[in-house]
């Protein structure tokens, strides 16, 4: 199958591919990933890994917006000075780009002095106002679709949480970071005069007042506008909240449940130096582990790339004090570049999705796909890797890793890739592969089997 190759440049680079430069030394375990293509992703029988509740507890909610078992392909995303809202529906056979719905800027009923550029964003998906429906919250206004029995809709109810002041450039993360059972919302806010992490309570009323806000001073360095990531650390209710991609400092850790105003610790940790964080599973054992990407791949391309291979350090929750380091991919290649979790063989296991980027600003991304195990997690042996791109006319056509979801209800992960101007679903395999516009008006779907 060919897909259609994308005009222009790849893609102007996401905020959270800013390149983080810290001065923290971590003490680590080195082990050497060497690369080998393995079989496509596959149901293991009888596998030794066993997806545990508790280790999903505090996991971001799957996009699935009308409850029908298939996750949804949800994105905003804009090409003038308003933006417009994406959902794809989920079915047997991945996101049908057919049923797309699209909200445009007065539908959300966005400010018009709220603007996103052109960047690709992931709305926040949660339950906020606890009826049993999925809400989403979009962009820096922090405006509420409300969710139903078949999802938000055009026209629907929607509210705004009302954030002070003002500064705020993506939508705020959901979790539960006092572990009260309530879901709440995390943003950071930087402005002119003021930078902090606000934390809004839930549950939330139907015009998106929070039961209160707690604002806390900036942990990072002025200037500085990291990125928020919601999982679990450790084995509480709560949700641990995690900031990086901010220049100047590395990765930081706030465990929640704290009894503090906000929930979250009096003060984060630091984690070793790199540019994104995701949580997972990836030895089954039921506690959450962590993994940082470390491509060394600076954010602005005329700045040339160490002659070394990037790196994933990895912390298992059986060995909190321990970090794993796994150097991947070539020399330059920017293994590391971003990261996402998903179980893409259903062995119970979370493998972890790697991309490889040389320059952040060129069309030149791939993806690895390291297996989970449940020995030693993403270090289990034979340590083995699956390649993700597909070769077209002038080379590997790649794609920026994007979400990670089971799009198809098959109960294995699925990838979604974007390019400049297509979304490509797909399992790795070459046998579950659909490709389709970013944009139901930019021309027909192109759907493999």
């Amino acid at each position: 199958m060919q897909f259609p190759t994308a005009g222009g440049p790849f893609f102007r680079r996401v905020r959270m591919w800013h390149a983080v430069a810290a001065s923290l030394v971590v003490v680590a375990v080195v082990a050497f990933l060497v690369l080998r293509p393995s079989d496509g992703a596959r149901a293991v029988p009888n596998s030794p890994c066993r997806a545990f509740d508790s280790a999903r507890e505090a996991a971001p909610a799957t996009p699935d917006l009308d409850g029908d078992g298939f996750a949804d392909l949800v994105h905003e995303m804009s090409e003038t000075e308003d933006f417009d809202l994406f959902v794809a529906p989920g079915s047997a056979h991945g996101p049908d780009p057919d049923r797309t719905t699209v909200f445009a800027h007065d539908d959300l009923g966005v400010p018009d002095d709220v603007q996103t550029g052109d960047d690709l964003f992931q709305p926040t998906v949660a339950d906020l106002d606890e009826d049993g429906h999925t809400d989403l919250v979009v962009s820096g206004a922090a405006q509420i679709l409300w969710g139903g029995p078949a999802g938000p809709r055009v026209g629907g109810a929607h509210g705004r949480v009302p954030l002070p002041g003002s500064g705020y450039h993506t939508a705020p993360v959901a979790g539960d970071f006092d572990g009260d059972g309530h879901t709440d919302l995390a943003v950071f806010r930087a402005s002119n005069e003021t930078q902090e992490l606000v934390v809004l309570k839930g549950p939330f009323k139907r015009s998106g007042a929070p039961a209160s806000t707690v604002e806390i001073p900036s942990p990072v360095h002025e200037g500085a506008t990291p990125v928020l990531v919601s999982g679990a650390a450790n084995d509480d209710r709560a949700t641990d909240l995690a900031l990086y991609d901010s220049p100047w400092d590395p990765p930081l850790l706030f465990t929640c449940g704290a009894r503090t105003a906000s929930g979250l610790s009096k003060e984060p940790e630091r984690l070793p130096e790199g540019e994104n964080v995701v949580f997972g599973d990836f030895d089954g054992d039921g506690r959450q582990d962590i993994a940082i990407g470390r491509s060394f791949v600076d954010s602005d391309d005329e700045v040339d790339t160490p002659h070394r291979r990037g790196q994933v350090s990895v912390r298992y929750g059986k060995e909190p004090g321990k970090w794993v380091t796994l150097d991947g991919g070539d020399y330059e290649e920017g293994f590391g570049t971003s990261l996402a979790v998903g179980d893409f063989n259903g062995d119970g296991c979370d493998d972890l999705a790697v991309q490889l980027t040389r320059k952040k600003e060129a069309g030149d991304a791939r993806i690895e796909v390291l297996r989970g195990g449940s020995e030693y997690g993403l270090g289990s042996k034979p340590w083995r890797s699956t390649e993700r791109y597909v070769p077209g006319e002038g080379g590997s056509e790649g794609g920026m890793l994007f979400a990670v979801h089971d799009w198809d209800g098959d109960g294995r992960a699925e990838l979604a890739l974007f390019s400049e101007d297509n979304w490509r679903i797909t399992d790795g395999t070459g046998h579950d592969e659909t490709s389709f516009p970013v944009t139901p008006s930019a021309g027909p779907k192109d759907q493999g089997s």
